[in-house]
């Protein structure tokens, strides 16, 4: 049988996948969430891949999460596994120097491939409280499928929370990134805005202000192809690139999401 060849963006992808599988077997399932674009791809059929995966947690201190995952990355058997898909070996952080704080705990990671080639990755943690509701469900099909891997069920962010999150990024970070944009584009497929009663946001903790709104539709604008082509396009498939790389194309995606963020806006009352 031949062997299945992947490329750069799934063995990110891929390792992803499987140190959620480890994880979820070390630490209880209320106690942390995935989010960003990690979340979108494995929940939301997002098709843009992610260079490194986010996590929300709480109620594990600081040295138990880092020592969890410390020996999920120097685990044989996680080494092992990975072979499999085409990573040969992982190169863990050197913790004495990776961020370890109250509030972020960061881990970077280089996949080394058998034709000795470097992909980095990172797994950063949170500790600035949940926002939005978090479900559990299995991992969409498609991507297991891709793999060949079991089923996996983990804790994650629904759509209306990372339809939030998106519009705080975009509305917040000192330097706009484009993929916000992207993603927002994407879930404008994925979640229909419902009508929210009493707070520009939902009941678990997301609210988003009318400045905000306003400052994420603004910035929506602020970005251009250049931007989107050389940040995000490089993060889809070939057939996909072919189809995004267009600054028109662009344009229309910002104008959807510009709208979709004030039809969210509308069903804020």
């Amino acid at each position: 049988m031949k062997k299945e060849t992947y490329t750069y963006l799934q063995l990110r992808e891929v390792f992803h996948l499987e140190f959620l599988r480890l994880l979820s077997r070390k630490i209880n399932p209320n106690y942390y969430a995935l989010k960003g674009g990690v979340n979108l791809r494995f929940f939301c059929n997002s098709f843009r891949y992610s260079e490194d995966m986010d996590i929300d947690i709480h109620t594990i201190e600081v040295g138990a999460l880092r020592d969890v995952v410390m020996k999920i990355l120097q685990s044989v058997f996680f080494q092992d596994n990975l072979k499999t898909f085409g990573i040969e070996r992982i190169i863990p952080p050197d913790i004495t120097k990776a961020k370890q704080t109250q509030t972020t705990q960061r881990f970077k990671v280089h996949l080394i491939t058998p034709a000795s080639e470097d992909l980095f990755t990172k797994v950063e943690f949170s500790r600035r409280g949940f926002k939005g509701e978090v479900i559990v469900q299995s991992v969409l099909t498609p991507i297991s499928r891709l793999y060949k891997t079991p089923p996996l069920i983990i804790p994650h962010y629904n759509l209306q929370s990372a339809a939030f999150h998106k519009i705080e990024a975009l509305s917040s970070r000192v330097m706009i990134q484009a993929r916000d944009i992207f993603d927002l584009y994407i879930l404008t497929s994925q979640y229909k805005p419902l009508l929210l009663t009493g707070s520009r946001g939902n009941e678990e903790g997301i609210k988003i202000s009318e400045s905000q709104f306003k400052k994420a539709y603004e910035n929506v604008f602020e970005v251009d192809f250049k931007q989107f082509r050389d940040t995000v396009i490089s993060y889809l498939t070939a057939e996909d690139q072919s189809v995004y790389d267009s600054s028109s194309l662009w344009d229309e995606i910002k104008l959807k999401v510009a709208n979709y963020i004030e039809e969210i806006r509308g069903a804020c009352v």
